[in-house]
């Protein structure tokens, strides 16, 4: 019989390929995301020591310290909305790559029953063979036997 070949080993490569790339770019996505959940953690912090450090007693102090505050707080919600949009990026590399990876399991498990379907036949031929040698020797030491009396 004939060496097992998988007819669609390129799609599987495709495929794997493309999860391979897919996986790399939910890599990189979280470690973005990790990223900007420190900055945002970071601003958050910054945010809460200047509202803790209000004694300030004259109206220009106050008003610099209210200014200050005010800045902390946009960043912060910038830094939030970075964090929320990294988020989204993240969850949409997650469903990407959850998506190749399905696809490639199915085309491997289809390999796997091709395989398993080509040992199978593979051996019900060397099972035949074997038979047929076996009944071709029993029939020629019969005529043997026959042609000896």
């Amino acid at each position: 019989m004939k060496r097992y070949q998988f007819r669609l080993a390129a799609v599987l490569r495709l495929r794997r390929a493309e999860q391979e790339q897919a996986r790399a770019a939910l890599a990189e996505a979280n470690t973005r995301l990790k990223a900007l959940l420190l900055t945002r953690d970071r601003e958050a912090r910054r945010f809460g020591e200047l509202a803790r450090r209000s004694d300030a007693i004259d109206a220009t102090a106050l008003l610099a310290e209210r200014h200050d505050a005010e800045l902390a707080r946009q960043r912060l919600a910038e830094a939030e909305r970075r964090v929320a949009e990294a988020a989204g990026a993240a969850a949409m590399a997650q469903v990407a790559w959850l998506g190749t990876h399905q696809r490639v399991v199915a085309l491997e498990r289809l390999e796997e029953r091709r395989r398993a379907e080509h040992a199978a036949d593979a051996l019900r031929e060397e099972i035949a063979l074997l038979d047929d040698l076996s009944t071709a020797r029993y029939v020629a030491d019969a005529r043997a036997k026959a042609g000896a009396r």
